[in-house]
């Protein structure tokens, strides 16, 4: 029942992750900067989330395993590789954003803020990447 309900939960994640990302970039683009560091720190907090409930129903019930045939494994290991990267990097940029970081001081944090537009250029299509497999995993795997 889990697996079920937390497929559906992840394909209107996906849509709406999509369309927040877009608004997100849209505000960039337009300078509306607490706009699109609001709707981030929501992106990826909701990312997080979306990871502990899938690693949360390997937990609830057996049946909430998914049987994958063999030729869907690479598949799903590189959607799998691609939403670790782009979370990881959103956090990143998220928590040097929020620290505010100094670009003269370099240091991790710095040197985040300094290539931010870059970073966050990459990160924007790896989770479009990632959302955009979300959604056709739904229909993949027959929901």
């Amino acid at each position: 029942m889990y697996g079920k309900i937390f497929f559906y939960y992840g394909f209107l994640w996906g849509i709406a992750s999509l369309l927040l990302l877009l608004t997100a970039w849209r505000a960039a683009a337009s300078k509306k900067i607490p706009l699109h560091r609001t709707i981030m720190v929501v992106l990826t907090i909701g990312g997080w989330l979306f990871v502990l409930l899938y690693l949360l129903r390997y937990r609830i019930e057996d049946e909430a395993a998914l049987r994958v045939p063999a030729h869907l494994v690479p598949w799903l290991a590189v959607h799998g590789s691609t939403a670790l990267a782009a979370i990881a990097g959103a956090t990143a940029l998220v928590w040097a954003r929020l620290e505010k970081g100094s670009v003269d001081g370099m240091g991790f944090s710095g040197h985040l803020n300094s290539f931010h537009r870059l970073y966050g250029r990459i990160v924007l299509v790896l989770w479009t990447f990632t959302h955009i497999g979300g959604i056709a995993n739904f229909y993949v795997f027959g929901f």
